[in-house]
């Protein structure tokens, strides 16, 4: 059934945490007791402290004393509950809800969920906070002051022996990895395309989220069903804490370590507030727990599903009534988050075998920016086609933060060490969810991007392997004003393979950095008719005449950035392998000792042959084109090699014969390719299998020679 969202306004939830009458209870067995407000947060009867690991390390006449002091907090999501450096005046003890902490770079170190203590380590050890700690679910938290504490040890010191020892092992067990094993996601998906089969995306998803992570997942459907679990029941069940999943008797498996879940959802504001301590349950005992929100879902909890999860998708038809559903959507969640909706990612769906170029105007009308586009999805009852299944593992890396990047430099013919790489990367499994390019980078990941495999990509290569091969892309710019050559013939043989594709008709998404002449800022292309960005991004200035797209003047994206791992990184992009054939200074002066820098033979030659090639080929070595490229690889250096910092493994494939217009051999630089991708193979695909987490130290030292 068509889903269309209501206009009229729904009660907002109250924003006040709940208020604490008491805190009865004595031993390990404390109690959260009756709320003024029972619909809030905490449920009415919930035994939210029992047993809670680190109370239950108290004598019970100490507990209680200890509890005197202390007091329940309830903080929505997006608040801090502290930031690193401050000073350690309390621990807290999760209740409900879930928090993550993060270093000074904004990186995910842990997630906390219910029975987890925060502020430990910084109080045992006396000194400020080493993390930022950030509510991600709506929490209930215990703050127990550090004075209060400090207080009790000074009372019974046989209790402060306790509690260091549990506290180290625990941390011994943890350990200090920068990511942790079991990163714990909640990710919702709504539909808003008519027509489509969410069930089967949602189970794809949770079955590729498995095999990704090999961790415990939980698909919750949120609509009325037969025999469902009902949310509303949910202030009936024995708390956050307890060891066993409340609702057990309603769980299917769906295969090794997955289970589905179908959960009723009452209309009424009130059953909204029941959504943060519920999905703390389901989070303290899957890894990842993926809502399902099907379109018949009352407004008010689906909202707050929304709101509280952690990534929130949600698929749009190209139609004019989705895109008004969604923009309804997105106002309602501003209203009710407070503007908190960056974690909502709208993925337009598009017809078999359409395109969105007509729709380009509507699309960019959306009130938030477009995650992806959807090809070959499962609609009326299909099974979708291999663009489905591929972009459906795109999402589950996402989710479990393990996507993989590919930055692919600058650097002319240099450049086809780039499909190499991409051979080895696909003989061996390891897929790329992204690939950001400059100039010949921006060439060959736009047609990788399109779909061309390492095989394909080869054979376009080879098209011009003979003698004359070079002669056939030059297209000489009369009188040379602005420039030596034109594009004409290099677009013209780009638009056989890529057509008029924009960016959204792409298999895997990609990012084209060029350079505005004019400002010198960098330009980053994701969407738009494709090979007009990428003819932007090779113009080399002073050789090739300047593009110009939407009135600016585009010049070479090696000139800005000839190494766009930063592209990456402002994706988001977890995990990053750079490809550089652009030599540092300590290399070409290692070569240029050892006399085996490029030269052209014929320059040694006394004959007429060699005369006119030194006079008349602009191409020959000292010639103004040659130096003219080294003098912008020389600019291009240190830039890359800054950008180089930021990737976990750095592949060099470099010769010192090679040449950066010598595209009539193109198989000796991929063949280059393949070696150096090949030396680090062990290091990339355990990066790939998620096992490893650190920057590669050795890779700046992979230099095929």
């Amino acid at each position: 059934m068509k889903f269309r969202w209501p206009f009229a306004r729904t009660a907002k939830l109250g924003t006040r945490g709940p208020v604490v009458e008491g805190l009865p209870g004595d031993g390990g067995n404390l109690t959260c007791v009756a709320m003024k407000k029972p619909e809030l947060a905490v449920p009415q009867n919930a035994k939210g402290l029992h047993p809670h690991p680190v109370l239950s390390l108290i004598p019970p006449r100490s507990l209680r004393h200890l509890l005197n002091g202390s007091a329940f907090i309830e903080m929505p999501k997006g608040d801090v509950v502290f930031r690193q450096g401050d000073p350690c005046q309390a621990i807290f003890l999760i209740v409900s809800g879930r928090c993550e902490s993060r270093d000074a770079g904004g990186a995910v170190d842990r997630v906390f969920g219910p029975g987890d203590t925060i502020g430990e380590r910084a109080f045992l050890n006396r000194e400020p906070y080493r993390f930022t700690v950030v509510v991600v679910t709506h929490c209930v938290l215990l703050r127990i002051a550090a004075k209060e504490l400090l207080a009790l040890f000074d009372k019974d010191p046989s209790f402060a022996g306790r509690f260091s020892q549990a506290l180290a092992g625990r941390f011994q067990a943890t350990g200090e990895s920068p990511l942790p094993k079991r990163v714990r996601r909640i990710v919702s998906l709504l539909s808003l395309a008519g027509g489509m089969n969410d069930r089967l995306v949602v189970a794809r998803l949770a079955q590729e989220l498995h095999g990704i992570t090999d961790q415990r997942v939980l698909l919750v459907h949120l609509d009325p069903a037969r025999h469902a679990a009902i949310l509303d029941d949910w202030p009936k069940v024995d708390t956050h804490l307890s060891e066993t999943f409340a609702y057990q008797d309603h769980i299917t498996e769906m295969g090794r370590d997955i289970d589905e879940l179908r959960m009723s959802v009452g209309s009424e504001a009130r059953v909204a507030a029941f959504v943060p301590p519920l999905l703390s349950h389901c989070g303290r005992h899957y890894d990842y727990v993926i809502l399902h929100t099907a379109a018949a879902t009352p407004v008010a909890p689906a909202l707050e599903f929304l709101i509280q999860s952690d990534l929130a998708f949600v698929l749009v038809r190209t139609d004019a009534r989705a895109l008004d559903d969604f923009a309804v959507l997105i106002r309602k969640l501003s209203e009710q988050a407070r503007g908190a909706n960056a974690h909502v990612k709208p993925i337009v769906v598009l017809d078999e075998n359409g395109s969105c170029g007509e729709f380009h105007e509507t699309i960019a009308k959306l009130s938030q920016p477009v995650h992806s586009f959807a090809h070959g999805f499962p609609m009326d009852g299909a099974h979708g086609d291999f663009r489905f299944r591929l972009h459906v593992r795109q999402l589950a890396r996402e989710i479990a933060r393990c996507r993989i990047g590919l930055a692919l430099s600058s650097g002319g013919a240099k450049g086809l060490a780039h499909i190499g790489v991409i051979q080895v990367l696909e003989e061996n499994g390891i897929e790329a969810d992204c690939v950001a390019g400059a100039s010949m980078g921006a060439y060959i990941g736009g047609l990788w991007a399109h779909g061309a495999n390492g095989t394909t990509l080869e054979t376009i290569a080879r098209e011009n392997e003979s003698r004359w091969g070079l002669w056939a892309l030059v297209d000489p710019e009369l009188p040379p004003r602005r420039g030596f050559l034109r594009t004409g013939r290099v677009m013209k043989r780009l638009r056989r393979s890529l057509g008029d594709a924009r960016f959204c008709d792409l298999v895997r998404p990609l990012r084209i950095v060029a350079t505005n002449l004019e400002t010198l800022e960098r330009v980053v292309f994701s969407s738009g008719d494709v090979g007009d960005a990428i003819e932007a991004s090779i113009a080399i200035p002073g050789i090739i005449v300047p593009v110009t797209i939407n009135g600016e003047t585009l010049i070479d994206g090696g000139i800005a950035d000839p190494l766009p791992v930063d592209v990456l990184q402002e994706m988001g992009i977890e995990k990053i392998i750079a490809v550089n054939v652009i030599p540092p200074p300590e290399i070409l002066r290692k070569w240029h000792n050892q006399k085996c820098m490029p030269r052209d033979a014929s320059t040694n030659r006394r004959s007429l042959g060699s005369f006119l090639n030194r006079h008349l080929n602009y191409f020959a070595k000292g010639n103004v084109l040659d130096t003219l490229l080294q003098a912008i690889s020389g600019a291009q250096t240190r830039v890359a090699e800054t950008s180089s910092l930021g990737a976990n493994i750095l592949l060099r494939p470099l010769h010192c014969g090679a040449r950066w217009h010598d595209f009539t051999d193109p198989g000796k630089y991929i063949a280059l390719g393949r070696e150096a991708t090949e030396a680090q193979l062990p290091a990339i695909l355990a990066l790939a299998k998620g096992s490893s987490h650190e920057k590669n130290p050795f890779s700046t030292n992979a230099v095929t020679t």
